[in-house]
């Protein structure tokens, strides 16, 4: 039962979904440290702006990307939490 409960709030394309975020995530720490150490004094003007314009542009997606796992957990949550109910009160059970 309690492999079932983790596979429960499981929806397809989490791993896809956890994979991009995590890489966006990366990617924006990366921009930064190297952004604020090695390229601090060349990026100066206009190259500066375009810069730190991607890295709030990747900060953006992966805060986006976050923002649709929780919606989607949310919702397998909610069609599990129905299908406990409905076992539990009308003793139906869905047939898979």
């Amino acid at each position: 039962m309690s492999a079932d409960l983790d596979n429960s709030f499981s929806y397809r394309g989490k791993t896809v979904v956890r994979t991009i975020g995590t890489i966006l995530i990366s990617a924006c720490c990366v921009m930064v440290v190297v952004g604020v150490t090695v390229l601090s004094d060349r990026l100066k003007g206009p190259p500066f702006v375009l810069y730190w314009s991607w890295c709030f542009l990747i900060a953006a997606g992966a805060f986006l990307t976050a923002l649709f796992d929780m919606v989607m957990v949310r919702r397998a949550s909610r069609q599990t939490r129905r299908e406990l109910f409905r076992q539990q009160f009308t003793g139906n059970r869905r047939q898979d």
